[in-house]
């Protein structure tokens, strides 16, 4: 499988717990944004998969968790073949990074310790690597 790598800016706490291998999920909130850059879409069964529209992106802006989950396990969506993850912290140039292997993504909660507390209850995309 051809190697494609996601891209994610985070914090210096997330970061290093992610270097030292503490943290082996990133959450990030369903919106629109998200569901664009994460998740490709066929209007047909009969389509090929292709990027979601803009426009349809901006429906995940209000849609509610439990109708997330139903999209995210219907035929008419699948995840981006992401294989790996980058993560940055910070926006510079010679900002620290790490890539990780991707295992999957998914919706869910957070574990505690893995996200600020406040976030506890809410559900993400789950972005689960090695």
């Amino acid at each position: 499988m051809k190697k494609k790598v996601l891209t994610l800016t985070i914090d210096k706490q997330w970061f290093d717990m992610v270097v030292s291998s503490e943290k082996k999920e990133e959450y990030r909130i369903i919106k629109g944004y998200w569901a664009k850059r994460l998740l490709l879409l066929r209007s047909e069964l009969e389509e090929p998969f292709k990027k979601m529209s803009k426009d349809c992106a901006k429906n995940w802006d209000s849609i509610s968790p439990e109708m997330a989950k139903y999209c995210f396990g219907s035929p008419y969506y699948k995840v981006a073949p992401f294989t790996h993850v980058l993560f940055i912290n910070g926006y510079r140039k010679d900002s620290p990074r790490i890539e990780k292997e991707i295992e999957g993504i998914t919706i869910g909660k957070p574990k505690k310790g893995l996200c600020p507390d406040k976030w506890l209850d809410t559900e993400f995309f789950i972005i689960k690597f090695k």
